[in-house]
């Protein structure tokens, strides 16, 4: 009897793989990881998934901010993989929309 029921058609299961890409990249965040000691911080803007720690794991490292540093030299980071995140549906906080803004103009 068991050779019976090992033989019997498999059991499909579906995953909806389809809405899976767009669902992840909803919760894709861009944003700050905080690095540095008391008093004296300074943070890498970082692609991240919205439910992980500040200071999590992350999918990319895109730049740095050093807010104690000389003001042309407090945001660095690179503009071609921002904009592809942004394109792909990555969020920018609040504070890294104003970083970004800050370095273009």
């Amino acid at each position: 009897m068991r050779s019976a029921e090992r033989t019997s058609a498999p059991i499909s299961v579906h995953f909806g793989h389809e809405n899976m890409f767009n669902w992840r990249i909803e919760v894709v965040r861009i944003r700050l990881k905080k690095f540095g000691t008391k008093k004296r911080p300074y943070y890498r803007i970082v692609v991240q998934d919205s439910r992980k720690p500040r200071d999590g794991t992350t999918i990319e490292e895109i730049g740095v901010y050093h807010p104690i540093e000389a003001a042309d030299k407090q945001v660095s980071f690179n503009e071609e993989r921002a904009k592809y995140w942004i394109s792909v549906g990555a969020q920018p906080s609040d504070t890294v929309k104003k970083l970004f803004n800050k370095k273009s103009s």
